[in-house]
């Protein structure tokens, strides 16, 4: 709540407030609940040290080079793109999953913006918690000179499980 200048709190309102707030015990800090198994919290995916060519977020979740306008940015994280394709790279292997993708992005790349979907999943079920898939997918694309930004999809797109990519082949 914001203050607000020239607002003055009576004795009385201090001390109606201090009687309403009088009996209040702190919360138990210890005593908070652990995860299920279905709630195990996402560990930090992994990315090469190798530095990348414009701007990495969150984690390395959101990547855009430093030439692309704010508002296609913009436009891309609120799913205002339509994907006009879409690679799904569950269940591979990631040397499969490297060369499928690239083979995908050298297809769908021209001289005007494209946005692609590239569903990865979230590795929810991988027992270290992260998909080795997705971070080889994510160090793929910001590699590629032709990738202009990444980020999560919108859910009815498969949300942190899925990534939009914007793509532009540069001119030689």
């Amino acid at each position: 709540m914001k203050k607000t200048p020239g607002l003055q709190i009576s004795a009385e309102e201090t001390e109606l407030f201090r009687e309403a707030v009088a009996k209040v015990q702190p919360l138990d800090q210890e005593s908070r609940v652990a995860p299920g198994p279905g709630q195990v919290r996402r560990k930090p995916i992994r990315t090469s040290q190798r530095p990348a060519q414009g701007f990495l977020d969150e984690e390395g979740e959101l990547f855009y080079r430093e030439d692309l306008a704010k508002d296609m940015m913009k436009g891309l994280r609120q799913g205002r793109f339509p994907p006009c394709a879409t690679i799904d790279l569950h269940g591979q292997t990631v040397p499969k999953a490297e060369q499928s993708l690239a083979r995908f992005l050298s297809v769908h790349t021209d001289f005007s913006f494209r946005c692609l979907l590239v569903i990865t999943g979230k590795g929810s079920h991988s027992p270290e918690g992260y998909s080795p898939v997705r971070v080889a997918a994510l160090d793929l694309l910001q590699s590629q000179p032709s990738v202009q930004a990444y980020c999560w999809a919108q859910p009815k797109d498969g949300g942190t499980g899925a990534f939009y990519v914007l793509t532009r082949k540069f001119r030689s």
